[in-house]
């Protein structure tokens, strides 16, 4: 079973491309429809990238599986 890279999501703005990154430094983009991880309470939660709106129709980037919506960096990942 080959590794799992852990890290950080991070937002490049620039791009427009989520990353995991480990101490500020890329090491892998996720895209949409790629299937991650993430911590939720000391556990792995499968997730994946989806796009959703809030009460007043904004668009959000949301963690599917997750109550975590909006702003989504520095949150713990594996892929």
């Amino acid at each position: 079973m080959a590794d799992k890279i852990e890290g950080f999501l991070t937002f490049d703005i620039n791009s427009g491309s989520f990353w995991i990154t480990k101490e500020g430094a890329p090491l892998t983009q996720i895209n949409f429809g790629d299937t991650f991880e993430v911590k939720v309470d000391d556990k792995w939660v499968e997730t994946g990238i989806e796009i959703t709106s809030d009460d007043e129709g904004t668009l959000l980037f949301k963690l599917k599986n997750t109550a975590f919506s909006g702003i989504l960096d520095d949150l713990e990942v594996r892929i």
